[in-house]
C-alpha cells in the first residue's frame, strides 16, 4: 500500500449535499435579505465554516446587530437539519471503495468542516460510520481548512505517518490543507467548482470516478 491512512472530507466529496447546502443558504438568506443573493453568490464560499459564511452574507449587519450572525446560523441549521434525508445522496462508488479500502486495512477519518452531528447524519443515512475511525468535524478546531490543524488533529487520532497519508476533497481548502499539512493531496472532478479549479492548485492527484483511489492507494 502507498498510502495506509486516508482522510475525506464530507460535503461534496462523500455525500452529495450540494443542493441540500444552497437551499438551506437559499432559504436563510431569503429570510434575512430579501432578494439581495442568488446561487451564484453561494458556490465561492462553500466548503468554509458555516460562521465565516454567514459573517460575510451579513456584512456590516454582522458587526451592527447583536446576535444576528448566530440567529442566520441557527435559521439555516434547522433548514439543512429538517431536509437532509430528503436532499441528500450518495456520490457513485462511494460505499463500495470505502468498503474496500476498509478491508485491505487502510485507515479512514472524516475531515469536515460541519458540526459533528450533521456530518453524523450524512454517515449514518448511507451506513458509512463504520469505515471510518475517525471523524473531525468543525467545533473539534480552533482553525479549519485550509489551515492544517484539522488534518493533523486526524492524523494524530489515526497515528498516521505524512508520507503515508492522503487527503481527498472537493474544494481548493481541501487541497491547501493538506499542502499545509505536508501530506498529498486528490482532488475529485465532480466538485462544483469544476476539474480546471482544483487543476490550478496542482494536487498530486485528481480523479473523475471515486473507484481510481483504489490504484491510487494501492500504489
Amino acid at each position: 500500500m502507498k498510502y495506509r491512512y486516508v482522510l475525506f472530507d464530507l460535503d461534496g466529496t462523500l455525500l452529495d449535499t450540494n443542493e441540500l447546502i444552497i437551499r438551506s443558504f437559499e432559504y436563510t438568506l431569503e429570510k434575512f435579505y430579501p432578494g439581495r443573493y442568488t446561487r451564484t453568490d453561494i458556490l465561492p464560499l462553500m466548503g468554509q465554516p458555516l460562521i465565516q459564511q454567514m459573517e460575510f452574507y451579513a456584512g456590516e449587519d454582522a458587526a451592527r446587530l447583536e446576535n444576528h450572525v448566530q440567529q442566520m446560523v441557527d435559521t439555516y441549521r434547522e433548514y439543512n437539519i429538517a431536509m437532509h434525508d430528503q436532499y441528500v445522496a450518495l456520490f457513485p462508488h462511494v460505499s463500495e471503495v470505502l468498503a474496500a479500502l476498509h478491508a485491505e486495512g487502510v485507515r479512514l477519518a472524516v475531515v469536515t468542516s460541519k458540526m459533528r452531528k450533521t456530518a453524523q447524519m450524512g454517515l449514518d443515512l448511507f451506513l458509512l460510520t463504520p469505515f471510518f475511525e475517525a471523524i473531525v468535524a468543525v467545533e473539534d478546531t480552533e482553525k479549519h481548512k485550509p489551515d492544517p490543524e484539522p488534518l493533523l488533529l486526524a492524523m494524530d487520532k489515526l497515528g498516521a505517518e505524512r508520507e503515508r497519508t492522503i487527503m481527498v476533497g472537493d474544494s481548493p481548502y481541501d487541497l491547501l490543507g493538506a499542502k499545509a499539512a505536508e501530506i498529498a493531496s486528490c482532488g475529485v472532478a465532480w466538485s462544483l467548482r469544476g476539474r480546471e479549479a482544483l487543476a490550478e492548485l496542482k494536487p498530486d492527484y485528481i480523479i473523475d470516478d471515486m473507484r481510481e483511489l483504489l490504484s491510487i492507494v494501492r500504489g
